[in-house]
């Protein structure tokens, strides 16, 4: 994903596996050690081994439509890094990535780590932290 310059990381976390894929109005991803909760279209982009090419689809986790790329993702290891504009990347152990934007009028997505900490993308901009339980 291309940030601008000054778009800093608020949150990273780094080589957790995942362990569950969800889909109900939202897409899910259970982590090792996190929850990623996406509620707005996103962009998954694979390389396409039969074609040496790209791929890449924006889906809709609302829409019926999900291509078989997203159950590949299950049991592979991801890197997220979570913006200060709102947006979001994931990157699996198999060179696919899935891109959120920030949406106008709701809340993109959420990253919940066990401890309790969370960022949240805000309607139009900009994300929420919240720290860990103590």
């Amino acid at each position: 994903m291309t940030n601008s310059p000054g778009d800093s990381v608020v949150l990273t976390i780094r080589n957790e596996d995942v362990t569950q894929l969800q889909f109900d109005f939202a897409f899910s991803i259970v982590t090792s050690g996190s929850l990623i909760r996406i509620e707005t279209p996103f962009r998954l982009t694979n390389d396409d081994a039969h074609t040496g090419g790209t791929r890449t689809w924006v889906i809709d986790p609302e829409g019926s439509d999900r291509p078989v790329e997203l159950l590949r993702l299950r049991h592979l290891s991801l890197d997220a890094d979570c913006f200060e504009s709102g947006a979001l990347s994931l990157k699996f152990l198999n060179g696919s990535t899935i891109d959120v934007w920030v949406d106008q009028r709701f809340e993109a997505w959420s990253l919940t780590r066990q401890n309790g900490e969370m960022v949240v993308s805000l309607p139009g901009g900009g994300v929420a932290t919240f720290e860990a339980r103590r």
